[in-house]
């Protein structure tokens, strides 16, 4: 059974890496993949600290606050004191920040449809029911 496990959690994170490749190049949107999950994970969690940021994405809290800087930059996130703890920031998205994601999730839906559409029925439900259980996954990291 576990080596199942493993050979299962290693194509799953292969194979989402090769259909992130599929995201295609666009005009309309400039971020990149770092930057476009930080947006994400603030849309899903709300206001955020740094710190935390940096160990939900796995990285270090100088790198993140490079990505933040930059988004801030381009008004996509603000900053503001945490009221908990007035030495640190919390993050948010602007009504900016919000367009952007969406348009670069309209983007990716856009760029993965021609690959969706040539697949059945069947194959399309038991996407649908994977995508459920990925989710369900990322829940459990909460």
């Amino acid at each position: 059974m576990s080596d199942d496990l493993h050979a299962l959690g290693e194509d799953l994170i292969t194979t989402s890496a090769r259909v992130v490749r599929w995201v295609p190049k666009s005009s309309t949107f400039t971020l990149s993949l770092a930057a476009a999950r930080i947006l994400a994970r603030l849309s899903d969690n709300g206001p955020t600290r740094i710190s935390e940021l940096a160990v939900a994405e796995r990285c270090s809290q100088p790198t993140i606050t490079n990505h933040v800087k930059r988004l801030e930059a381009a008004g996509l996130v603000a900053r503001s004191a945490d009221v908990r703890d007035a030495r640190a920031w919390m993050i948010e998205l602007t009504p900016e920040g919000k367009q952007e994601l969406g348009t670069l999730r309209d983007s990716l839906g856009t760029g993965v449809e021609p690959y969706l559409a040539r697949l059945s029925r069947r194959d399309l439900k038991a996407l649908r029911e994977g995508v459920d259980a990925m989710r369900r996954l990322m829940a459990l990291e909460a």
